[in-house]
């Protein structure tokens, strides 16, 4: 009773328990995450986009370099580069290669950040700005081990925001995919200054902090826009400012929208305050982490001397040659469900191929679910032979002909009909003796026109008698 119940509704309900899996765990989260507004892609016209300044660099556009884009994770660079170590012609190399992070929605795992940091490592140049707090994920990997020096300053008053790693099985896959469901970011304390407010070229908005940045190694001098930046933490050691706010902000690290003990920009003995822009080197690569998404966005990309800083910043870091530049667009969240789904499948496939016991288990789990599938198909029922006389055999001419009900044909097919009923191979039939056959046959008729081949016997009367034969 019990096979037969599992034979019936086993597989029915195997196919529900997988339906209430994605309704209860796996849609909640991704439905949550589809409900933020797209940003900051290379490849969308909105005024939260980055399209103009990806044209500027793009060789099919404005500018002369190569563009490429990451959709499932960064450690696919790595991967792409140890696959084709030994190839002359590689499609990434690490020294003329340029990362570009424009806003992190989404925590990197240990994984990716040991990722970002070999490939910096080995000579590759990023570019990082961020202002949400999951931009410090980036290198952060190994329990803080890989810490370049740099990081977002975070507020002082948010609760439980330090990263801790799950014990569950969902949450660890949550956390692998960089959804930090277990582990909470640190919103970073925003920066406010009114450096310029008087001027005619500052807005009146006190969400716009205007930056007098002098940069001789980027050949840049000139003036920023940003919008809602954050600080940076800049640590002694290869790390060091590039830009800075002015001594008359605050660093709002209680969240309360005022400047308050502790929270001032002012600094003894220099004239700068805090710092927004900040460069370190890895091995042989370098990193700008800089504080705003903002001056990269299609509404602040032409303000003031925005467009100007990041060019000359991309010139710096490709030497003014050729190189090839690739968006992380793995960091961002869809606002489609369709294309969240499709990165985070992406992601998955990322995370699985890291690893070579990852992959033999995926790959087992792959084979273990096919013998299940075929486990549970049944097997086909037994053929049978479709006898009709009035249809004779199937002509290789398009035109019907007068041999479907010639005598032969007739003979051809009913034999084929007696072989078959019979269970005989056509080898084993062909060998049968006619004493056999007549036993078969049974029909005097029938052995008349079929073995003795009498040829002045009706239609008729052979008809009648193959009706009315039975095995």
């Amino acid at each position: 009773m019990r096979r037969q119940f599992w034979k019936e509704y086993g597989t029915k309900l195997f196919a529900l328990f997988i339906i209430l899996m994605m309704i209860t765990v796996v849609y909640p989260v991704l439905i949550t995450h589809a409900k933020n507004p797209s940003q900051l892609s290379a490849y969308d016209d909105d005024w939260n986009d980055i399209s103009q300044f990806a044209n500027d660099i793009n060789q099919e556009g404005d500018g002369k370099h190569e563009i490429k884009t990451i959709v499932s994770r960064p450690a696919i660079i790595n991967k792409i580069a140890e696959v084709e170590k030994n190839s002359t012609d590689p499609t990434i190399n690490s020294n003329e290669t340029i990362l570009v992070i424009i806003g992190v929605e989404r925590m990197y795992s240990e994984y990716d950040s040991m990722a970002i940091y070999d490939f910096v490592k080995s000579g590759g140049k990023v570019i990082i700005a961020d202002d949400s707090g999951y931009g410090n994920s980036a290198f952060y990997g190994d329990m803080g081990s890989l810490d370049i020096g740099i990081q977002l300053r975070p507020n002082i008053v948010q609760e439980g925001c330090q990263p801790t790693t799950s014990s569950t099985l969902v949450g660890g896959v949550a956390d692998s995919l960089g959804f930090a469901g277990n582990s909470p970011k640190c919103k970073p304390a925003r920066l406010y200054d009114s450096n310029h407010w008087n001027e005619a070229i500052h807005p009146k908005n006190n969400s716009i902090v205007i930056i007098d940045a002098e940069i001789d190694r980027i050949g840049f001098n000139g003036q920023l826009m940003m919008n809602s930046p954050g600080a940076l933490i800049v640590k002694s050691g290869s790390a060091e400012g590039l830009a800075w706010s002015s001594q008359q902000g605050f660093v709002d690290l209680n969240q309360d929208n005022e400047g308050g003990s502790g929270e001032s920009t002012h600094r003894d003995n220099v004239s700068y305050g805090i710092e927004v822009i900040a460069e370190t080197s890895v091995g042989s690569g370098k990193v700008i982490f800089i504080s705003d998404t903002s001056i990269f966005t299609n509404q602040y990309y032409n303000q003031l001397d925005n467009q100007e800083f990041i060019l000359s910043m991309i010139e710096y870091l490709s030497d003014g040659e050729k190189q090839t530049i690739i968006f992380d667009e793995s960091r961002h969240i869809q606002s489609d469900l369709i294309s969240l789904i499709y990165v985070q499948l992406f992601g998955v496939l990322g995370y699985v191929s890291s690893s070579e016991t990852l992959g033999i288990i995926f790959l087992g789990s792959i084979i273990l679910l096919l013998q299940l599938a075929m486990m549970r198909v049944e097997n086909p029922k037994p053929w049978r032979h479709l006898f009709n006389i009035y249809e004779g055999r199937l002509s290789r001419f398009r035109v019907p002909h007068a041999h479907y009900t010639h005598p032969e044909t007739i003979k051809e097919v009913f034999v084929d009909k007696l072989r078959i009923a019979n269970g005989f191979s056509r080898e084993e039939f062909e060998m049968l003796p006619p004493s056999k056959l007549e036993e078969m046959l049974k029909d005097p008729v029938l052995i008349r026109f079929i073995i003795d081949n009498e040829k002045n016997m009706t239609l008729n009367v052979v008809e009648k008698a193959i009706r009315g034969w039975k095995k």
